[in-house]
C-alpha cells in the first residue's frame, strides 16, 4: 500500500471515529440515567454547590440587609415563603403548556420516565436561553406586590423593590436548574415555616446558635435528588424560635 493510500485510509478512519464519538454522545443524552450530559449545564454536584452559595451569599445578604432591620421572625419566614412559592409557580407555568400538550397528544398519564428525561436533557442544551426568556417576561411583579402588601420593606421604595427583584431573579435561575436537571432536584418549599426539632444531620443554622432537639423554624428549604425521599443534597436552614433579630 502506497503512502497516498495510507493517508487516505487514515483520514477515513479518523472521520469514522469522530462520527462514532458524536453518535455516542447524542445517544447518552437520550438515555435515562445519565445525569446532566449537556456540556453547558451543571452536573448534580455543581447544582448542590450553586445552592449552597445561593443560601450562603444571596439569602444571607437580603436577610441581614433588608429583612432583619425591619421584620420579626414571622415576617422573615413570610418573605421566603412568598419568594420560593411564587418563583416555583413561574417555572412550572413556563414548562406546563408544552408538557400538557405532549401528555394530551400521546395520551400519557404521566411524562415521568424516559420521555421527561429526554425533555430535560433537551432543555439543558438551551437552558441559558430559557433562563433569559423567563427573566425577561416581567412575571415577578405579582410576587413583589404580595410581599410588599404585607411587609412594606424599605417603605416600598424603588431601591427596595429593585433589591427584591434582583433576589427573585437569582432564585428563578436556581429553580430552573432544579427543574431541568436529570434527575431533577426536589426543593421542599412546603416545609418553609414549619416548626422542627433541630437535627444537625438534616438542618443547618442560618444565623445564631441552635442546640440539638431545640425547637426552630425552617427558613430555607432542603433539596433532594429526584423526590422528597431522595438523597439529601442541601440541608434546610433554620432559625431558633428564640432568635434575637439583629435590628
Amino acid at each position: 500500500m502506497g503512502k497516498k493510500e495510507r493517508d487516505t485510509l487514515t483520514k477515513e478512519v479518523t472521520a469514522l471515529r469522530e462520527e462514532v464519538t458524536s453518535l455516542h454522545a447524542n445517544l447518552r443524552q437520550m438515555i435515562p440515567g445519565f445525569s446532566n450530559t449537556s456540556n453547558s449545564f451543571p452536573m448534580i454536584s455543581e447544582v448542590t454547590n450553586l445552592t449552597s452559595e445561593f443560601y450562603k451569599y444571596d439569602c444571607q445578604d437580603i436577610f441581614f440587609d433588608i429583612l432583619c432591620p425591619e421584620l420579626n421572625l414571622k415576617g422573615i419566614v413570610f418573605f421566603f415563603q412568598c419568594a420560593f412559592k411564587g418563583v416555583s409557580d413561574i417555572v412550572s407555568q413556563y414548562f406546563g403548556p408544552t408538557e400538557a400538550s405532549i401528555r394530551t397528544t400521546g395520551a400519557f398519564e404521566s411524562l415521568e420516565g424516559p420521555i421527561m428525561s429526554v425533555l430535560r436533557k433537551s432543555y439543558q442544551t438551551t437552558y441559558q436561553d430559557i433562563t433569559r426568556k423567563v427573566l425577561s417576561q416581567g412575571l415577578f411583579g405579582q410576587i413583589i406586590q404580595e410581599i410588599q402588601n404585607q411587609l412594606q420593606l424599605g417603605s416600598d421604595s424603588p431601591e427596595a423593590v429593585e433589591r427584591i427583584l434582583e433576589f427573585l431573579k437569582k432564585l428563578a435561575e436556581l429553580l430552573l436548574i432544579f427543574y431541568i436537571s436529570d434527575p431533577p432536584v426536589y426543593v421542599n418549599i412546603q416545609s418553609v415555616g414549619s416548626y422542627v426539632s433541630f437535627n444537625p444531620i438534616v438542618h443547618d443554622v442560618l444565623d445564631g446558635f441552635v442546640k440539638p432537639k431545640e425547637e426552630c423554624v425552617i427558613v430555607l428549604p432542603a433539596t433532594h435528588k429526584n423526590h422528597a425521599e431522595g438523597e439529601l443534597l442541601n440541608k434546610a436552614l433554620v432559625l431558633s424560635l428564640h432568635y434575637e433579630i439583629p435590628n
